[in-house]
């Protein structure tokens, strides 16, 4: 049964991440990937409730449970709140599944993670040299954009819009995933394997570069400085990310308050690219909203809520100044994972959250005592990357972006484990 499940999560991974990486078909994946693991859920939690994350982990619940008290949407906030909930508990699964996997499969899946990474960057290729021509099939774009707009070359601006938008959020997994698919390189052809982990990364890097969501390569970057960081200092570095990362969820809201005009730090406002422009605006507007109740927030989820009537106004290098209608100055989320946690459960959620990012500081360096250099920098090349497009990207509490987050825990994990199944050595 779980080597069933397991296969078709395997043949799945690829047209998932590149063409339903935002929808529920993920969580299928993990839930594929939990299944056997529900039989020592159990043994899980007390692992997890023995350690710093999951104190911080259990905290977040419970807090966020009591802010439904003044959440603006209560109902709402349940129903998401419930999920989140339920996720979690299929992610600890997925985690004492990947624990207690056979190593026969655990040798499988060293050797097919770069396979299904290579599977989707042939993929990511196809679409861009057709102009995104299978997601268009897939979903309809090209009828709707029809109905949509009145001629051909708003159709087909529109269509590349939305179709390339689409396909992109994969690009942020990739930069992630790439990491444990790297070290399984390694492993397979001792000696060579770090020549085809590195071709693989730069291939993954070069494919996220061509599609817009310009995060997804400077996760990758950043993973890469993580990597090497730790690599040389494997058994500081962790600590001293972690370090940083605590810092800089203190500082982040009073950052955000500063920077309503960019020319404050020498940056023209209107150099910038559209989307950055409506970051700042969209962090500047969170940070005020935060500034209103510091201390527990708005309720879980309220950043769905806060949007307010303000529009956002796009800059032109021109000076030109152009309303966009329909689009708020908080949509939904604040494209940034610290100021969501400060905005809706004030500086209570913030220092859970830095409980948590000690406890995986913390956990990294256990890794390094446990299975070496090279699965240590592997972690944390995965945890830098995270964490960058948690910064930058999506809502915290999206499921399909919960459900990554505990994927990529599980494919690291797993890997650490088909390493010691795989070979005898880990540093190299």
């Amino acid at each position: 049964m779980r080597a069933w499940l397991w296969g078709l999560a395997a043949v799945a991974f690829a047209p998932i991440i590149v063409f339903g990486a935002n929808g529920t078909v993920i969580l299928l994946v993990l839930v594929a990937l939990a299944a056997p693991g529900f039989a020592a859920w159990r043994r899980a939690l007390v692992v997890m409730a023995g350690q710093p994350v999951g104190w911080a982990l259990g905290g977040l619940l419970m807090l966020a449970a009591l802010s439904l008290a003044w959440a603006p949407a209560p109902l709402m906030s349940l129903v998401n709140l419930s999920r989140l909930f339920i996720l979690w508990f299929g992610g600890c699964a997925a985690l004492a599944a990947a624990r207690e996997a056979p190593e026969d499969i655990l040798k499988w899946l060293v050797r097919l993670l770069p396979a299904g990474v290579c599977l989707a960057l042939i993929f990511y290729w196809i679409e861009i040299a057709t102009s995104a021509r299978l997601i268009s099939l897939f979903t309809g774009l090209h009828a709707a954009m029809q109905a949509r707009y009145p001629t051909p070359e708003e159709q087909e601006y529109y269509r590349l819009v939305y179709g390339f938008g689409a396909i992109s959020r994969g690009a942020g997994l990739l930069s992630i995933f790439v990491w444990p698919a790297i070290v399984c390189c390694t492993i397979l052809l001792p000696g060579r394997g770090k020549w085809l982990a590195a071709a693989l990364g730069i291939a993954v890097f070069v494919t996220v570069c061509r599609l817009p969501m310009g995060a997804a390569p400077l996760a990758m970057a950043v993973g890469t400085g993580a990597f090497a960081w730790a690599w040389v200092s494997p058994w500081g570095a962790p600590r001293l990310m972690a370090l940083l990362i605590i810092v800089l969820i203190g500082v982040t809201p009073f950052i955000a308050y500063q920077i309503p005009r960019p020319e404050t730090v020498g940056i023209e406002k209107r150099e910038l690219p559209g989307s950055w422009q409506h970051r700042v605006e969209i962090w500047h507007y969170t940070a005020r909203k935060i500034a209103d109740k510091p201390l527990l927030g708005w309720g879980f989820d309220a950043s769905r809520t806060l949007g307010g009537t303000t529009q956002f106004v796009l800059e032109q290098p021109d000076g030109a100044k152009i309303t966009c209608p329909g689009i708020s100055l908080l949509p939904l989320h604040p494209h940034n994972g610290i100021l969501q946690v400060w905005l809706e459960m004030g500086a209570a959620g913030a220092l859970l959250v830095m409980g948590m990012i000690y406890g995986i500081g913390q956990s990294l360096a256990g890794i390094v005592r446990e299975h070496g250099r090279l699965g240590g920098a592997m972690a944390s090349a995965v945890t830098a990357s995270a964490l960058s497009l948690s910064l930058l990207s999506f809502g915290q509490w999206q499921s399909w972006w919960q459900a990554s987050l505990w994927l990529s825990a599980v494919l690291c994990l797993a890997v650490l484990h088909g390493l010691r199944a795989t070979s005898d050595h880990l540093e190299i």
